[in-house]
C-alpha cells in the first residue's frame, strides 16, 4: 500500500499528467491555457460522467464550457486556486450520467476572462469499458481510525482509500492505494456481515504525506476504485463506493 501526495501537489501533479494542446484566441495571445486533465466517474456499471479540469494563466472570470457535442459540462473554480477550474458538480451530474460512449472522445474547452477574451483547448477522454459494481464497506471512528472492507472487483487496476471534502471531488487530501495483489495478501474474513472481504486497518494519519497537516475541517474517508493508465494516480475510470465522515 502506498501513500500520495498532499492537496496541492496531487492537484499539480494530475493537472499536469494529462497534455493539453492549446489553441489561442487571435486576438488575445496573452490569455491561454495551461495545462489541465481529467477522467471518467463510473456512477453505475452502465452510466459514467467525466471529471474535467483545467489551469489558464488568468482568472477563466466569465467560465469555461466544454462538449465533446454529446456531452457538456461547465468548470467551477477550485477554492484558491483563482486560475483553476474543474467539473464538480455531482448531483446535477449523476442525474446526467450516461453510457460510455457518450462521455469518451475529444472535447472542446473554451474559457473567457474578465475582458472576455477567449481561449480554447482540446482534452480526450478515453475508455473501452468499466468496472465492476464496488462492493467495499468504510468506517472512521472520532479519533480517525479507519476499518475498511473491500470485495474484489471485475477490471478493476487499483482500490483506494480517499480523503476529500464532497463525493467525486477532484481534490485528494490524501489516499492510499492497494493493487489485487496486495489485496490478497491480507486473509479473508471468514464471519458475517463481512464473509469474503478483505480487511483493511490503518489511520487518517496514514492517507497523508510525512509533510502534509491537515486543516480543521469535515472529511469524507471513501473507498474507491479505478481503471488506470500507466500509474495509479493516472485515473482513466474511477468509481467512488461507501464512504465515512472525519472531523478534525
Amino acid at each position: 500500500m502506498k501513500t500520495i501526495l498532499n492537496l496541492k501537489q496531487y492537484v499539480i501533479l494530475l493537472v499536469a499528467a494529462f497534455a493539453m494542446t492549446s489553441c489561442l484566441d487571435s486576438d488575445d495571445p496573452d490569455f491561454q491555457f495551461i495545462g489541465g486533465g481529467g477522467y471518467i466517474i463510473q456512477v453505475t456499471p452502465t452510466t459514467f460522467f467525466p471529471m474535467i479540469a483545467a489551469y489558464a494563466n488568468e482568472p477563466m472570470t466569465n467560465g469555461c464550457k466544454i462538449s465533446n457535442g454529446k456531452t457538456n459540462v461547465s468548470l467551477t473554480d477550485i477554492e484558491g486556486y483563482q486560475k483553476m477550474g474543474v467539473q464538480t458538480d455531482p448531483n446535477v451530474q449523476q442525474m446526467l450520467a450516461t453510457e460510455l460512449t457518450d462521455v469518451t472522445g475529444q472535447y472542446t474547452l473554451e474559457a473567457t476572462n474578465s475582458e472576455g477574451k477567449t481561449a480554447q483547448t482540446w482534452i480526450s477522454l478515453s475508455a473501452s469499458k468499466g468496472m465492476g459494481k464496488l462492493d467495499a464497506k468504510i468506517e472512521c471512528s472520532d479519533d480517525g481510525k479507519i476499518t475498511a472492507y473491500f470485495k474484489l472487483a471485475e477490471e478493476v487496476d487499483y482500490y483506494y482509500i480517499f480523503l476529500q471534502k464532497d463525493s467525486y471531488d477532484f481534490t485528494k487530501y490524501g489516499l492510499k492505494y492497494w493493487s489485487e495483489t496486495d489485496l490478497k495478501k491480507v486473509t479473508p474474513e471468514t464471519e458475517e456481515p463481512y464473509k469474503d472481504y478483505y480487511k483493511l486497518s490503518l489511520n487518517v494519519s496514514d492517507l497523508l504525506s510525512s509533510s502534509a497537516e491537515l486543516a480543521a475541517g469535515r472529511y469524507r474517508v471513501v473507498a474507491a476504485a479505478a481503471i488506470t493508465g500507466t500509474s495509479y494516480g493516472d485515473f482513466v475510470v474511477l468509481q467512488e463506493g461507501d464512504y465515512d465522515t472525519y472531523t478534525k
